[in-house]
C-alpha cells in the first residue's frame, strides 16, 4: 500500500509538473504575441491611372471590376496623327542614313588634291631641269590650287560629320515619335482590379486627366498603432503577423503577412503607426479581403 501510494504520488507530481511547465510555455507564447486592434484593411496601391497625352479616347478595353496585369492596355487615345509623324520620321532617318553612307565628296576631294599635288610636283621638276619653265605666278596658282584641294578634303570630312549628326538627330526624332504613340496607349502600372471608369470612349482627355481607378488586391495593408511606452523595441520589420478580418455577416477571415513599416513619428499619447502587409486570396471569384474592412492582427515574436 505504501509503495502504491508512493508511486501514485510520484506520477501525480510528474503530471502536475508537466502541466505547470506547459502552462508556463503557453503563457510565454501568449505574452510573446502583441495584438493590434481597431485596424482597417487598405490597399497598398490605389491610383487614378492618368492620360499622358491629349486626344479622344478611341478604345476602352476594360470595364468596372476587370482584373488586369501590369503593362496591360486599358485604353487607347487617338494616335493617327502620331503615327503619321512616325512615318515621316522614318523617311527622314532613311534619307539621312543614305546621305551619310555616301562618301563620294570625300573621295573626290582626295583625288582632286592628288592631281593638284602632281601638277605642282611636275612644275617644280620642270623648273629644276629648265629654270623659268613655269613662272612665279603660275607656281603660286598651283600652290593655291593644292591648298584649295586640301581644304576641300577637310570640308568634305566636316560635311560627313554633319550628316552623321543629322542621322543621330533623326533617330532621336523617330524615338520621340514612337514615344508619342506609346503615351497614347494607357497601360496598367501594376496588377490590380479596375475599381471605377472615370472617362469613357469618345470623350476628350488632357494629360493628367484620370481615366480610371486601379486598386491592387493580391496584397493589402493593415495599419494600426502601438504605444511607445509599452511596446518600444518589441516590434521589428519583417516579423510575421496573423490578421483577423471581419468580412461581414459574422464571418471572420484570417490572412498571414509581415510587418512592413514602423513609423519614426510618435503621436500625442505616445502612439506610433505600424503597418502589416498581408496576402489576399479569392473564393468563388471574389477577393476574401477588401479595403475598408475592420481588422486586428497578432504580431508573432521570434517568427
Amino acid at each position: 500500500m505504501v509503495l502504491f501510494f508512493f508511486r501514485y504520488s510520484v506520477q501525480a507530481a510528474i503530471l502536475f509538473g508537466t502541466l505547470f511547465l506547459t502552462g508556463l510555455l503557453f503563457t510565454g507564447i501568449a505574452r510573446a504575441e502583441i495584438v493590434v486592434t481597431d485596424c482597417y484593411v487598405s490597399s497598398l496601391d490605389d491610383v487614378d491611372v492618368p492620360a499622358e497625352a491629349q486626344g479622344v479616347i478611341r478604345k476602352l478595353l476594360v470595364n468596372d471590376g476587370s482584373a488586369v496585369k501590369e503593362g496591360q492596355s486599358l485604353a487607347n487615345i487617338d494616335d493617327r496623327a502620331a503615327k503619321v509623324n512616325e512615318a515621316l520620321a522614318v523617311i527622314e532617318l532613311e534619307k539621312s542614313q543614305e546621305q551619310a553612307a555616301n562618301d563620294v565628296r570625300i573621295r573626290y576631294a582626295k583625288e582632286d588634291a592628288k592631281v593638284s599635288q602632281a601638277e605642282l610636283d611636275a612644275a617644280i621638276e620642270a623648273n629644276s631641269l629648265r629654270p623659268g619653265a613655269f613662272g612665279a605666278t603660275e607656281m603660286r596658282k598651283m600652290e593655291l590650287q593644292l591648298s584649295r584641294s586640301t581644304l576641300g578634303i577637310e570640308q568634305a570630312e566636316m560635311d560627313q560629320k554633319e550628316l552623321d549628326h543629322t542621322v543621330r538627330s533623326n533617330k532621336a526624332k523617330l524615338e520621340a515619335a514612337k514615344d508619342e504613340i506609346e503615351r497614347r496607349d494607357i497601360t496598367a502600372p501594376f496588377d490590380g482590379v479596375v475599381a471605377e471608369i472615370r472617362i469613357h470612349k469618345g470623350e476628350w482627355v488632357n494629360p493628367g486627366d484620370a481615366v480610371l481607378r486601379l486598386v491592387q488586391m493580391d496584397r493589402l495593408s493593415i495599419d494600426g498603432f502601438l504605444n511607445i511606452h509599452k511596446d518600444r523595441g518589441k516590434v521589428r520589420k519583417g516579423m510575421k503577423v496573423v490578421a483577423t478580418v471581419d468580412s461581414g455577416g459574422g464571418n471572420k477571415e484570417e490572412a498571414k503577412g509581415v510587418i512592413s513599416f514602423i513609423s519614426p513619428l510618435v503621436q500625442a499619447g505616445g502612439e506610433y503607426r505600424i503597418r502589416a502587409e498581408v496576402s489576399n486570396s479569392q473564393k468563388n471569384g471574389q477577393w476574401v479581403l477588401r479595403p475598408g474592412l475592420p481588422a486586428t492582427f497578432r504580431i508573432l515574436e521570434n517568427k
